[in-house]
């Protein structure tokens, strides 16, 4: 009963203080603000020519020229049309740079407004294909875009639903969304005023993959969010390769006479025990007695997340050396915000092939790994070896209990390497991802910098473990 009577107090006496405040704002005592006008630019032309687009809730000014336009370091202001009583930083007849974007800013009285003026040439590039959600690979140099699919996706080619994402201001044709006839070399036209770009979709149906996804879903769009961007990375950017199911690998619909690599990443509750993995990936352990096979035959591994315990079951590392550091679950949809400086781990060995490549993190050490951006929000489901109990003697109690290779982690192992069956490192090896930051999917938008090195660092495992 106190607080409530406190509460309607201090609610009275803030009501008090508004009303006099506005009281002493009366007409009679405004004179020194002025905001009776606008800041709004109503016309913006370049050159004589290139009339802009004005976008006043993005506050931007678009001006678009030729696909061969090469002179956007001295542009001339022809026209510009503000607000009556406005007046601005940019003024026609001025020559400006417009390589980078300008900012120009409006006042009107005590008002002030900037929008930003951009250039941009026509450009008609496609960024995304998918084929009933198979991601293909596009070949910007001879435009051309290359899908593989498995010969039992169920997918009818002959009327198959595609999916283009173009720049900008592109025009699709045929559209996206719509349907066509894939049996045969598939021409999509984009367009964006001066810039016309074809592009031709080839289909390969697979029916020996050089290198496989598998997972618990009948098929990569029924995977979580997590697993099916690690899918749609590998199909899209290792030719040959396809997602497979679990049910599918075990009954032997998938041949792997032609396979090198499977490629298995899990996201789900983490396992505190190999025991409790094996009991609740039913699909991958009723595929383990051709996995095992798999890999005696020198066939490889990338095992990522709680997937790392598969090495166990193929008989890679001892039982009882199932990862003690574990934590995280979910469907994907993200838990931590990386903040302007993402989160990293260290390489114990910045000279092996797995690190080749990489963007660094301006002023970080040798062997810092960024896989991560700001903006990008991360899962962060993890399973690693923190350095206590049987590996309290750090990277080189991993390494006697284990059996494998510390590859990188931070006071702990979150990536290692595990021997192929003929006991030696490298082809037909495994590599294992248990750190969170091996991150593929994203439900915030960000700009990409370091997460392309999660491409790069696969594609040098793949290079490392089969060739």
């Amino acid at each position: 009963m106190i607080t409530k009577i406190k509460q309607i107090f201090l609610a009275g006496v803030l009501g008090c203080a508004l009303a006099a405040v506005l009281a002493s704002c009366s007409d009679d005592n405004t004179g020194s603000i002025d905001v009776s006008g606008a800041c709004l630019v109503e016309q913006f032309e370049l050159n004589g020519q290139y009339t802009a687009t004005i976008n006043t809730e993005k506050r931007l000014v678009k001006v678009k020229v030729p696909a061969s336009f090469d002179e956007k370091g001295s542009m001339q202001v022809t026209a510009l049309t503000l607000s009556p009583g406005a007046t601005s930083n940019i003024h026609v007849g001025d020559r400006i740079n417009l390589e980078a974007d300008k900012t120009l800013h409006i006042t009107n009285g005590d008002l002030e407004m900037d929008y930003q003026v951009a250039v941009r040439n026509d450009e008609a590039i496609m960024k995304l294909f998918l084929l009933e959600g198979v991601k293909g690979a596009i070949n910007q140099d001879d435009k051309t875009v290359t899908v593989s699919v498995m010969a039992n996706s169920g997918i009818d080619l002959a009327n198959a639903t595609f999916e283009v994402e173009c720049s900008e201001d592109a025009v699709c044709s045929p559209a996206s969304g719509t349907r066509g006839n894939f049996t045969e070399p598939f021409l999509i036209t984009l367009t964006d005023n001066t810039a016309t770009t074809t592009y031709t979709v080839y289909v390969t149906m697979i029916e020996n993959p050089v290198a496989l996804f598998v997972g618990e879903a009948e098929n990569v769009e029924m995977l979580n969010d997590e697993e099916k961007a690690a899918a749609k990375w590998l199909t899209g950017n290792v030719e040959g390769a396809a997602y497979a199911s679990w049910s599918d690998v075990a009954s032997g619909n998938i041949s792997l006479e032609r396979c090198k690599l499977i490629f298995f990443h899990r996201h789900c509750p983490s396992f505190g025990t190999y025991n409790g993995f094996a009991d609740a990936e039913t699909g991958a352990m009723a595929a383990l007695p051709r996995m095992r096979e798999f890999w005696q035959q020198g066939g490889a591994f990338v095992l990522g997340r709680s997937a790392v315990n598969f090495a166990i079951a193929l008989g890679a590392m001892p039982e009882d050396a199932y990862p003690n550091n574990v934590w995280g679950g979910g469907g994907g949809e993200g838990s931590d915000l990386m903040g302007d400086d993402p989160w990293h781990f260290f390489a114990y060995d910045p000279a092996h092939p797995l690190w080749k490549g990489l963007t660094t993190y301006p002023g970080a050490p040798e062997n810092a790994i960024y896989t991560l951006d700001a903006g990008y929000t991360i899962c962060n489901t993890t399973s690693q070896y923190g350095f206590w109990g049987n590996y309290e003697g750090g990277k080189d109690a991993f390494e006697a209990n284990t059996g494998g290779r510390a590859l990188g982690g931070d006071n702990s192992v979150s990536s290692w390497e595990l021997k192929a069956y003929n006991g030696q490192y490298g082809k037909g090896g495994i590599i294992c991802f248990g750190s969170g930051l091996f991150d593929w999917n994203s439900p915030t938008p960000y700009t990409p910098l370091y997460h392309e090195n999660m491409g790069k660092i696969m594609l040098n495992a793949i290079d490392y473990l089969t060739k």
